[in-house]
This record gives structure tokens, sequence and C-alpha cells, in this order.
């Protein structure tokens, strides 16, 4: 009698373990370019690209799945059928280009809602998403910044200037862009790394340098240290009652307007986001390791993809460069990073 040697349930996880990152880099090989046609449209009718080029910048509104794209120094394009075709949305309003992956944001609670915090070119936002409002011109301007999306009307917003003199100034402006102070505080030199800024509430924000969370209550006067976490996504996001930060050990939350702040679900590595679905539970963030999906609020992760490979001088991750969006909808991850074309990766039905 022949007997039959079962493999080992070590030998086992190894293969599944193997499967598991075949899986995720065939994945990670198939995004497609959404922009190049719209980029041609562009220019072949004589408009110009700035510095670097291509596109940078990219949201999904959560409820529709429409996607919105910043080209470079042609302002903010939307698309309802992923890519397909493309329209202006903001009015001339927009120019210049994102550095960081939070530069151009939108309202998780009504996606509408939206500012884009521009580098080398205009800045603005909308709080009805029809009409358009520049922000006073700083300088170069911006690599990120938060409003305080928990007002109806907000006119408080918090924002990191590109490369100042001493580094790492913050500026707040409280009449929804039309004048700006600098405020006392900093951010660290090596902006790259840890930096933070949110705007919580009319007269709450928060900032991060490295050296944990600190809040202020009365608009920037007096700052309390409140967390010794440091987060590396750089503004939080507000959804349903609730203020989300990411670390390397997974997700930051308060709900009491940033006076504390607990972790919550597994540990996982998280460089944006988190984007929302449906519902509180549903979401996806991006870190180092990849592209993560929950559907229980974090306590269990499902790695859906990893990072888009580099194309040209500008590298898609998510500490800096890289801009990701997840539709939730259509079941879409979207990536760009400045001087490249926008890519779209078909998660298609996950389990």
């Amino acid at each position: 009698m022949t007997m039959r040697v079962l493999p080992s349930p070590a030998f086992i996880a190894a293969g599944c373990a193997v499967l598991l990152q075949t899986f995720s880099a065939r994945g990670a090989d198939q995004w497609t370019d959404i922009s190049s046609p719209l980029l041609a449209r562009i220019t072949n009718g004589g408009a110009k690209l700035a510095y670097p080029g291509g596109c940078s910048g990219v949201v999904v509104d959560r409820t529709s799945g429409d996607v919105t794209i910043k080209v470079v120094g042609q302002g903010l394009w939307r698309s309802s059928d992923r890519g397909g075709n493309w329209r202006r949305i903001d009015g001339d309003t927009i120019s210049g280009r994102d550095e960081t992956g939070w530069t151009t944001s939108a309202d998780a609670n009504a996606p509408t809602r939206m500012a884009s915090f521009s580098l080398d070119g205009s800045a603005g936002w909308t709080t009805d998403g029809v009409r358009w409002k520049r922000f006073k011109t700083m300088g170069r301007n911006w690599d990120f910044g938060s409003v305080d999306w928990a007002t109806p009307e907000p006119k408080t917003i918090i924002a990191a200037k590109h490369e100042t003199t001493p580094p790492g100034e913050i500026c707040l402006t409280r009449d929804g862009g039309a004048a700006w102070t600098t405020l006392t505080v900093r951010l660290a030199e090596k902006r790259e790394r840890v930096s933070m800024v949110g705007a919580l509430a009319a007269t709450t924000l928060i900032y991060g340098n490295g050296d944990g969370i600190h809040r202020s209550g009365d608009a920037g006067v007096t700052w309390t240290k409140v967390s010794r976490a440091n987060p590396q996504t750089r503004i939080p996001v507000l959804f349903k009652g609730a203020h989300y930060l990411g670390g390397t050990n997974g997700l930051l939350v308060s709900t009491d307007l940033g006076a504390n702040w607990r972790t919550q679900g597994a540990p996982v590595d998280v460089g944006q986001g988190p984007f929302f679905g449906a519902d509180e539970k549903a979401m996806v963030v991006v870190g180092k390791d990849g592209v993560f999906q929950t559907k229980d609020g974090g306590t269990t992760w499902k790695r859906l993809a990893g990072l888009k490979p580099k194309e040209g001088n500008f590298v898609f991750t998510p500490n800096w460069f890289g801009c990701y969006a997840w539709d939730a909808v259509n079941s879409v991850v979207y990536v760009s990073a400045m001087g490249n074309p926008v890519f779209r990766l078909e998660l298609g039905t996950m389990p």
C-alpha cells in the first residue's frame, strides 16, 4: 500500500502567502492610464501645462463614484464614467499642482464640498460644489491644508506652506481664505516625514510635527499636547461625527474634537485615508505595504493591491508625492503623482 504524505500546515501557509503576493502583484500590474487623452485635448487646443506637466491630485465622490483630477496648471476636471469623459469644474479658479496626496480633498460627509491647496498656482475651494472661491495667494502657496468641514458654512482653514524660511510655517484663515495669519507653531523641517494640520471647528485646531498631537481651542493662541501618537496622514478626515488620522499602527479616532484620541481596529500602515464607502465600517487606506480594505471598521484588513510602480521623476508612494483615492461605488482605486498621468486600478468584486 502506498502511503500519501500530506503537506504540513507550514507548507500550506507558505503557499497561500505566495499566492496572495502573486495576486497582489498581478493587480498592481493592471493600472490603466485614464488622463492622457484629456491632456492631449488640452494641449492640442493651445493650452500649455505648467511644470512638471501631467496630472497631480485625485479625489472621488464616495456617493457617486465621480472622480476629480488636477491637470497641472489647468485646474480641476471631473469624470462620471471612470475616466472616459471629462469636464472642467472649477470655473478657472484653480491652477498650479498638487505636490502631496492631501493637497486636493473633499468633505467625506458631503463630497461636492472640496478644497485644493495648490502649489505654484491659485488655490481655492467650494462649499456647495458649484461656486468656487480663490484663496489669497501666499507666495508659492501650499503643500496641504484642512477645512473645518464640521461647520455648514466653514470659514476656518489651516494650511502648511511650501518651503518657507524659517521652515514649517503654518497659516490660518478664519474668513474663508481672504486673509491669512502665520501661527507661532511650526511643522518639522523634514516635512515629508511627520507633519499634520487640522481644522476641527471654528476655533479648534490640531497639528503634529513628530512630537505627538497638539490641540488649540482658541484658534492657535495656545496649544496643549493631547496625544503621544505621531500620525502619518497630513490632515484629519471627518466622517459621521468622528475625526480620523492614520499612523504606522492603524487608525486614530477622536469623537470630541481632538481632545482625546484612541486607536481603532487592527494594526495597518496608514499613509493616506481613510477613504470611506457607504458607512463608517467600509474603508480603504493606503500605506507603504499597499492598499488595504476593511468592512468592519478596521477589526480586520484585506490587502487589495500593491502601490503603483514608479514612472517618470516622481513616485507614487503615499508619504508625499502619490495621490490615492477609492471609488467604493465601482470598486476602483485611482492614483496620480505630478508629472505623470492619472491611473485607474479595477479591483473587481472583492470577497
